[in-house]
Parts: structure tokens; C-alpha cells; sequence
């Protein structure tokens, strides 16, 4: 990830490299999900690896992608009790959603890592808002891992095998340096993936949170910021 990063902890600066940043909530998360979660994790931070390869992603995008990756699901494991009191201390409602820990993620990696200016960049807490449900305005790095979320390999419903083989299928056989076709190739499939979601919650009966219907909005359209 190119050179030293300065980042802040404590009461003085401490100068690490990306990889460095890596390595160390690779650890730090340990403390806050169950072995599976975790297993989960790693599955989603190697596919964002993947992803960020073959679209091009710079060094800097791909670092906030990665720590995007590693952080997403840290409040997953959270009890009752303490994602109410979370939700209380950022304003957010409290609520049995599926979907809650997405917002409850970014608000504990800004309390969590709050010294630490590369973790709590703004890139990450997007893409960690967003990594459930999406939103309106979809950047590359949320993109990302929005589908990396579904598609990560230790995922084996039908839908995502089938999401990760188109995928991974178009990427392969593309040029390498075709990183538009491969960036074609994420958005068509963070749209099937949304339609899925829709239909399959529709179809069940169960309550589908707004902001997935405006991401299906945004990837349905014809041409993206």
C-alpha cells in the first residue's frame, strides 16, 4: 500500500504501513466475533481482495475496501443490551432489524478506532453503512463490498454461488487490464442481487428496509456517477 501511514493512538502519533493496519484488526476483531463470524470475515476480505484487483482499485481505495472488509460485522456478535446502549449513545433506533448492525458498525469503528485516522476514513464507514441493504449513491469501494458480503466463498446458498461464479467467470475470461468490463461485471452483479433480495423478501412476506429498493434504483440505471 505504497508508504508509511501516520496514524494516532493514544496521545502520540504511531507510523504504520497498510499492511501493518491489516495485520492488526485482523487480531483486534478476534475480541468481538464468534469463530464462524470471523471465518466469515476473512472469507469477505479475501473476495474484496479479489474485486479490488481485477477493477483496479488504488492502493488507497483498496486499503479502505480491506479495513471495510475486516470491520463490517463487528457488532454482530453484540448482545441485546449493548447494541441498544450503542444505539443510544449515537442517536440510532433501536430495533430487532436484521440490517441494524450495519449502521451499529460504523458508529462503534468510530468509537472503537476513533484515534485511529485511517481506520475511521470516511471511504470505510460508508462501505460498512452500506454492506447490507446498499443505499442511493453506490461508490465503487461500497460496491464492493456489498456483493463481497454475499459472495465470499464460505457462502453455499444457491443464489450466492451463482452471484460468485458469474462473477468471478466474467472476470476471468476479460483482459486484465479491462477494469471497465470487470466494474461492469460488479455492478451487474450487485443489481441481480438486490433484485434477488427484493423478490425473495417480497415473496416471503417480510419487511424489506427502504434503502434496498433505492440501491436497486441505482443499479438499474443506465449510467452511474
Amino acid at each position: 500500500f505504497g508508504g508509511r501511514i501516520r496514524i494516532y493512538k493514544g496521545k502520540g502519533a504511531v507510523s504504520l504501513t497498510g499492511g501493518e493496519i491489516i495485520e492488526f484488526l485482523k487480531e483486534d476483531i478476534k475480541k468481538y466475533e464468534k469463530p464462524s463470524r470471523y471465518a466469515h470475515t476473512m472469507g469477505v476480505l479475501d473476495e474484496c481482495a479479489y474485486i479490488a484487483k481485477k477493477t483496479g482499485l488504488d492502493d488507497g481505495d483498496a486499503l479502505c475496501l480491506f479495513i471495510a472488509a475486516l470491520c463490517h460485522d463487528i457488532t454482530k456478535n453484540l448482545s441485546g443490551g449493548e447494541h441498544a446502549a450503542l444505539c443510544l449513545r449515537h442517536g440510532i433506533e433501536y430495533n430487532d432489524s436484521p440490517v441494524l448492525h450495519q449502521d451499529t458498525a460504523a458508529a462503534f469503528i468510530t468509537e472503537k478506532y476513533g484515534t485511529f485516522t485511517q481506520i475511521c476514513d470516511g471511504r470505510v464507514l460508508s462501505a460498512v453503512s452500506k454492506h447490507t441493504t446498499g443505499g442511493d449513491c453506490m461508490t465503487l469501494i461500497d460496491t464492493a463490498l456489498f456483493v463481497a458480503d454475499f459472495t465470499e466463498a464460505g457462502r453455499k446458498y444457491d443464489i450466492c454461488v451463482k452471484m460468485r461464479e458469474y462473477l468471478h467467470g466474467i472476470c476471468e475470461k476479460i483482459s486484465e487490464n479491462d477494469m471497465s468490463a470487470a466494474r461492469a461485471a460488479l455492478y451487474e452483479t450487485a443489481r441481480t442481487i438486490c433484485e434477488h433480495t427484493v423478490n425473495h423478501l417480497e415473496a416471503s412476506g417480510e419487511d424489506i428496509d427502504p434503502r434496498t429498493y433505492k440501491t436497486l434504483a441505482f443499479f438499474t440505471k443506465p449510467t452511474r456517477e
